[in-house]
């Protein structure tokens, strides 16, 4: 059988991950990876023209990592001009992901106009939740109106986490009960049980739940219904609770290196931003165990979850009551596997493989 050679556009918030994976039978290979940086939203299109344009050759497919599936796509789908268009209108609810990778997604038609391209949701991986899960305490017909529901995003994320938490174990995937948290620009938590999402904290939107670098998280409603009273736009209130607030909006700052180490200078806006974000994390994995009767490990991921250890030492202190206890050592070791101490609740910290995970599911619908 000929290698088959598969491109992974992974597009965020403000990068671009390009990843290129030769597979060969039942043997996946990653080739090479490279990460594109955007520092404006309008420096975003000229990034993702680099990142397309530096392309080895014509891949056989392409795969594309989408945020937000609406309620159409709960599965891998080939892109068509129709699917195209359908995505182009969910970027609203998606703004900071779903544009970024209609940029990407019109840019390799274009450059690989003989390529398939291959679109993978986050929100696949949730779209099985029970429906207490689903939906919100809303007026009946507006779920069918406007489409509102708890989709849930980080779902190729979790399903990765999820997947190196079950290999650690020596399970199948299918069998393994875990709570994943994917801590980065955006932050979200997962509750796994038998391999399966049955609750995640972001909702119709990836504004829901923890706090985040710019994003508000979870705040009462009626914010937003003060803010309109008080003249400001729809628009204006968008941009602020996607683009200025999270722990930029506390601190000034929303790199979590930065924060930290202004907390290690004494500055009160970092320490309240860091007590709130390790707060509300503590919150939600504490509710997520209790809906899984208490069992389960849990997995730290992302660039937060991977490389602040002070952050995980934190969110373990809070949650002692769960029988969570970290071995200092392994948890300054900043090194992939288990970082907890024996005879205490199995805690892990994994690097997040969406590229792969989405070059799985490529070779899955090919």
């Amino acid at each position: 059988m000929t290698a088959r050679h598969l491109a992974v556009v992974n597009t965020g918030s403000a990068t671009l991950k390009l990843a290129l994976f030769e597979a060969d039978g039942g043997e996946m290979r990653r080739r090479s990876s490279r990460t594109f940086e955007w520092g404006s939203r309008e420096a975003m299109p000229g990034a993702i023209e680099e990142a397309l344009s530096n392309l080895d050759g014509e891949p056989d497919l392409i795969g594309h990592r989408v945020v937000h599936g609406g309620l159409r796509y709960t599965n891998p789908v080939l892109i068509d001009d129709d699917v195209e268009r359908t995505l182009a209108g969910l970027v609203e609810l998606a703004p900071l992901h779903n544009e970024p990778a209609i940029t990407a997604i019109r840019a390799a038609r274009r450059h690989f106009p003989r390529t398939p391209s291959v679109a993978v949701f986050d929100t696949a991986f949730h779209a099985r939740r029970p429906p207490e899960s689903m939906r919100y305490a809303l007026p009946a017909e507006w779920h069918e109106r406007f489409g509102f529901r708890r989709y849930g995003f980080h779902g190729i994320a979790h399903a990765s986490l999820a997947r190196s938490c079950a290999a650690a174990e020596g399970v199948d995937p299918a069998e393994v009960t875990a709570v994943t948290l994917q801590l980065g620009a955006g932050c979200s938590a997962c509750a796994v049980r038998k391999g399966r999402s049955i609750e995640t904290s972001m909702g119709y939107t990836p504004l829901e739940g923890l706090v985040m670098s710019t994003r508000c998280g979870s705040i009462d409603p009626a914010i937003v219904l003060a803010l309109l009273r008080n003249g400001l736009s729809p628009d204006d209130i968008d941009e602020a609770l996607n683009r200025r607030s999270g722990l930029l909006g506390l601190a000034g700052t929303g790199d979590m290196r930065e924060l930290l180490a202004a907390d290690v200078r004494g500055e009160k806006d970092a320490r309240l931003a860091l007590r709130l974000f390790i707060h509300r994390l503590v919150l939600t994995v504490g509710a997520y165990l209790t809906l899984l009767d208490g069992e389960g490990a849990i997995v730290f991921g992302g660039g937060i979850g991977e490389n602040a250890p002070d952050v995980r030492a934190g969110v373990a202190q809070g949650l002692k009551a769960w029988n969570v206890a970290l071995d200092p050592a392994l948890n300054l070791a900043n090194r992939e596997g288990r970082i907890s101490r024996e005879r205490s609740r199995p805690v892990y910290v994994f690097a997040t493989r969406e590229e792969e995970m989405i070059a799985r599911q490529l070779l899955e619908l090919a």
